[in-house]
């Protein structure tokens, strides 16, 4: 009788699979039980839409957390639906969104694997290049944080369309053709960064038959890319329009000198391009929150490196595209995949994040792997020299994914709760309003209320104009008793922010409390003002015939 190890080496494919799901696992078991913070609550945890299969129009209809009462630039309607089927299956329990994030990890891990093998035939590579992609601890921020599923999840399409668009042209199956169109719509609703999708299916194009011209193979990119490029305009034309919440092609959503200035945006992204490609080779202090002051110049350090580090990819490209064409495919990849988040075409109110490596690091080490085991070989004439190349490659790619493999547990960890998380992320942004604003929050829900003050206080030092660390400071004196002091901070919030109506209920709560209906009957008004409604109305009227 076989036995299953027998089975497996007969079976490679299937024994990748099988590696690549338990090694899945193993790397991201530990997150199974962490906590939801931070947007988890206006993306799932507080959000209406979410909790209820009747608002499943207004997914198509309004913005990412409208179901919160908040405005953004988002518009995620696949991701919500996906949000809504988890809530309705498991409500609060962490333990099932963590396990779907892992899941379409695994998932796009397999999905790598299959477009890589069937692309270049190259078990090795394929087998390299998704376990990099897999294992890699700058994909934490993508699965361990619940609400980045938007990530995994637009890949997954991407990914799926791919596969469905390379056995269209091998097969000439149109049914395939016909669902590589389909996963693009639903890529784009669950993340705006799949708008780089066309480029993936011309990148496709371009390399799965290399022994046609270049001529014909640009004349076939065109003939089956175009309608991918037509629902690509389709789409942006949608967010230039009725789909344009605040404002889809500034996220800033103001002037200045970096939204104004398309040379100045370019500078930064040459400075960040040399970040992310140091991150991508030694991970480390990772966190969320990065900083980096805006480049108005060539000359600022970082800045000239980072162009010629772009100058090198593309030289790259081109030197390759004949003789190792891998090379050239891959870089391609991380280019484009790097493009949306690049804030070159549309500024985003960030300027790196790790997550934005989900799919660009794909690229990136197929490239590198393909490089180190035949350029880089093809160097060393000598067979003896060949084999402790060949080793030496072997032995520190071997480190590395052990090195990866354990930073990426260890992060897991630093994802456990608010109060950790926020913490160590306070080591590398101490200046951050928003970190120290969240993790007065997170004291204040584990009933640490002195600790909560203490955080709001140092987030109004920070930035006395911001409205929430007054009123957050405020609830903290309500819990504390110190009714007098809640009430000043809710004013001050208020005096901040005119439209900020959670101090508008809170301080008309406290009124109510203490009976006093002239105070609840001003503030009512002053709500009404910025909120006209005639139920606000009728409930003013209700409360001065009272006073009567």
């Amino acid at each position: 009788m076989m036995t299953i190890w027998n089975y497996l080496k007969q079976n490679k494919v299937l024994a990748a699979i099988l590696g690549v799901t338990l090694l899945g696992i193993v790397l991201y078991a530990n997150t199974l039980n962490n906590q939801m913070f931070w947007d988890d609550n206006d993306f799932i945890l507080n959000n209406q839409y979410v909790h209820n299969w009747k608002n499943i129009p207004q997914y198509f209809s309004e913005n990412l957390i409208a179901g919160v009462g908040l405005v953004s630039d988002y518009w995620r309607p696949v991701l919500l639906m996906v949000f809504s089927v988890e809530y309705h299956l498991w409500g609060e329990h962490v333990f099932g969104y963590h396990l779907v994030n892992m899941l379409f990890h695994i998932a796009n891990a397999i999905l790598l694997f299959f477009l890589l093998q069937g692309l270049f035939q190259k078990p090795k590579l394929s087998l390299l290049t998704t376990l990099f992609f897999l294992i890699h601890p700058l994909q934490t921020e993508a699965v361990t944080y619940v609400n980045s599923l938007g990530d995994s999840l637009s890949v997954f399409f991407i990914l799926l369309g791919l596969n469905n668009y390379l056995f269209s042209r091998q097969s000439n199956s149109t049914n395939s053709y016909w669902w590589s169109l389909v996963c693009f719509p639903l890529a784009l609703m669950s993340k705006e960064t799949a708008i780089v999708f066309p480029m993936l299916i011309a990148l496709v194009e371009f390399f799965h038959n290399n022994t046609l011209s270049f001529k014909v193979r640009l004349k076939n990119a065109w003939r089956f890319v175009w309608p991918f490029l037509a629902i690509a305009v389709f789409y942006v034309l949608l967010r230039a329009t009725i789909l344009n919440f605040k404002n889809t092609f500034n996220l800033y959503n103001e002037a200045n000198v970096f939204t104004s200035s398309v040379l100045n945006r370019i500078f930064t992204f040459f400075k960040i391009l040399t970040t992310y490609v140091g991150l991508l080779f030694y991970p480390h202090n990772l966190h969320m929150e990065r900083s980096m002051p805006m480049a108005t110049s060539l000359f600022t350090t970082g800045v000239w490196q980072g162009a010629l580090l772009f100058v090198a990819i593309l030289s790259a490209v081109v030197a390759f595209w004949k003789k190792h064409p891998i090379i050239s495919f891959g870089l391609l990849w991380f280019l484009i995949g790097l493009s949306p988040t690049s804030n070159i075409a549309v500024p985003i109110n960030g300027l790196l994040y790790e997550h934005w490596l989900y799919l660009p690091m794909i690229g990136f080490w197929m490239a590198i792997f393909w490089f180190i085991f035949h350029p880089v070989m093809d160097m060393a004439k000598n067979l003896a020299i060949r084999r402790l190349v060949w080793v030496l490659a072997c032995l520190i790619i071997a480190i590395l994914g052990l090195f990866f493999s354990y930073q990426t547990m260890a992060r897991n960890v630093e994802w456990r709760d608010p109060i950790i998380f926020y913490n160590q992320t306070l080591q590398y942004a101490p200046d951050s309003y928003r970190v120290i604003n969240n993790l007065g929050m997170a004291y204040a829900d584990s009933g640490d209320n002195e600790k909560a003050k203490e955080m709001y206080l140092r987030a109004i030092a920070l930035d006395d104009s911001v409205a929430v660390a007054y009123h957050n400071l405020g609830n903290t004196y309500r819990e504390l008793e110190q009714e007098y002091l809640a009430i000043e901070n809710f004013k001050t919030a208020i005096k901040k922010d005119p439209g900020f109506v959670y101090s508008y209920n809170a301080l008309i709560q406290l009124y109510l409390d203490e009976e006093n209906y002239d105070a609840v009957a001003v503030w009512l008004e002053q709500l009404n003002e910025q909120y006209p409604s005639q139920q606000l109305e009728d409930y003013i009227k209700a409360i001065k015939g009272r006073l009567k």
